[in-house]
């Protein structure tokens, strides 16, 4: 398979990784997060970005069948994609996916939190990928309010 320029551009040296990991069950968690209240217009663009970048059509199904418990199994979602790289990147995407509304609430900051407890991120890099997706977000929701 080989890296599109955005994927590249997105997940750098982790690309590859990202893109040979179990990407329904990637995909599936980013579902998830965008639904723990109801799923937003914004909040299901920005799992769908993702979506649309690295996977296709015939995967991105497959991860809506990970998503029909009534409530998620995040170990059984996560303990498959707990190589560093890709941890590190699907936090970093479940992050996105929270601020895509403009701000993360506790109730996702809690299932956040739980996330990056199942895939083993050390505390240092799970408290750095939040501030720098917050920074990042802030950042986007300032240019755009430039267009109003």
């Amino acid at each position: 398979m080989s890296l599109s320029f955005q994927v590249q551009q997105d997940y750098g040296v982790a690309a590859e990784a990202v893109l040979n990991c179990d990407l329904p069950r990637y995909l599936a968690v980013l579902l998830r997060v965008a639904g723990i209240h109801e799923v937003s217009v914004s909040e299901r663009n920005a799992a769908a970005a993702t979506a649309y970048a690295l996977a296709e059509e015939a995967v991105r199904q497959q991860a809506f069948a990970h998503c029909d418990a009534e409530a998620p199994d995040w170990p059984g979602l996560l303990v498959p994609l707990r190589a560093p790289q890709v941890a590190a990147c699907l936090f970093r995407d479940a992050c996105k996916v929270s601020w895509a509304d403009g701000e993360i609430d506790p109730i996702e900051l809690e299932v956040l939190m739980q996330i990056a407890a199942e895939l083993q991120l050390p505390d240092w890099q799970r408290d750095r990928l939040l501030e720098g997706v917050a920074e990042q977000e802030r950042a986007r929701l300032r240019i755009l309010s430039l267009f109003s």
